[in-house]
């Protein structure tokens, strides 16, 4: 299943919608490297600030130096990973950092909605309701691998939208934004509970404004539903 616009696509893999990607039936090594590290640092066990160096990345990965690097340089690009001289250090998720994202993504996506309603095709709404549809399969779950499983579709699905506007330009200005999985930064390094079910709710709600091809349903949706996912500052001392 493939999102199109323009001269780009977002290809959408069965095992996207259907389960958890399985690392260990990657064959190409640079995707396995990748997938490794990122799920690395999402899930934590690669702190904010964790030197990524390429010989332990190698090993973690049952790979070589040479895919690691390429996988890094795609962290990098995705904003997952930060250059410093030769090397590169996992980014900083700081609170205050997070809500910079959270903030971007807000003005970002609501403007992409709003453009997408006035410009989306009905095979895109087909397929985004298929990424629906799979997520409420994962119906409440909080398990590290079923909020893996909704961070793929989650960023599928939001990649969408912004395919959705068939503008070149503004998916140049938010490739970096979206490719951040937010709620796993949420679930794993903030430790804030995601709610899946909620989160689709929403969805349904985008859709059905960008069904009905109301711009303003959309913007206003889109913005409502990142800002009621944003992390909240835990009390000093809990």
């Amino acid at each position: 299943m493939r999102l199109s616009g323009g001269n780009t696509s977002l290809l959408i893999e069965p095992s996207a919608l259907k389960g958890e990607l399985d690392i260990e039936s990657i064959e190409k090594p640079v995707e396995r490297a990748y997938q490794v590290i990122r799920r690395a640092i999402l899930t934590g066990e690669l702190p904010s600030g964790s030197h990524l160096r390429e010989e332990a990345l190698a090993q973690m990965t049952g790979t070589s130096r040479t895919p690691v690097r390429e996988a890094l340089g795609r962290l990098t690009a995705e904003g997952l990973a930060r250059p410093e001289n030769r090397s590169r250090f996992v980014a900083d998720f700081s609170f205050e950092e997070v809500i910079v994202i959270f903030d971007i993504r807000t003005r970002l996506e609501g403007y992409a909605a709003r453009l997408a309603a006035t410009r989306i095709r009905d095979d895109e709404i087909a397929r985004m309701t298929e990424i629906v549809d799979a997520i409420d399969e994962l119906g409440d779950g909080q398990s590290e691998e079923a909020v893996l499983r909704f961070a793929n579709l989650n960023g599928l699905f939001h990649a969408g939208i912004i395919e959705a506007t068939h503008s070149t330009q503004l998916r140049t200005l938010s490739s970096q934004a979206v490719a951040l999985p937010l709620e796993m930064i949420k679930k794993f390094v903030w430790e804030q509970p995601v709610n899946i079910r909620r989160s689709n709710a929403q969805h349904r709600d985008i859709l059905g404004a960008l069904a009905a091809r109301n711009p303003e349903w959309a913007e206003a949706s889109m913005s409502a539903h990142i800002l009621s996912t944003r992390p909240v500052r835990k009390p000093s001392g809990i």
